[in-house]
């Protein structure tokens, strides 16, 4: 006996955390996520939308407009804002405002493509997440 649930793949995956995240996040019955508990079920779905490719690949494309944009937004020159700039500044955005569970779960989507992007420590940490999604889900 190999696996649990079956046969899951990426995309199933995606769209089985799409739907924990919603319900979890509005937390009207049995349930419930914290805003962190957002932030982390939002970040792995981000990552499994990362996996299950083109299905999922608005949100890659929504974290590369919105990286490209804060980085142009302080024009040409050698003192560019990196991509890791940007993560920070995300990370920042994230525990530094006024908890709310629909912009935490937006911009925990995003992270995933925004750390690959920034590489470092932040794609250790997608490669650490990525490993274990592809065990679980593949």
């Amino acid at each position: 006996m190999g696996q649990i649930f079956g046969a899951i793949g990426f995309t199933g995956g995606a769209v089985v955390m799409t739907a924990f995240l919603i319900v979890g996040a509005r937390g009207q019955w049995k349930i419930k996520l914290s805003h962190e508990g957002v932030i982390v079920a939002a970040f792995i779905t981000g990552q499994l939308y990362a996996q299950a490719g083109e299905t999922f690949s608005f949100v890659a494309d929504m974290s590369g407009g919105l990286s490209q944009a804060i980085q142009s937004s302080f024009g040409p020159g050698s003192n560019v804002v990196g991509a890791g700039a940007v993560a920070l500044l995300m990370c920042i955005l994230l525990y530094g405002l006024k908890p709310s569970k629909f912009r935490n779960g937006l911009f925990a989507l995003m992270l995933p493509n925004m750390f690959t992007a920034a590489g470092g420590l932040f794609a250790t940490a997608t490669h650490l997440i990525s490993n274990l999604t592809g065990t679980v889900v593949a």
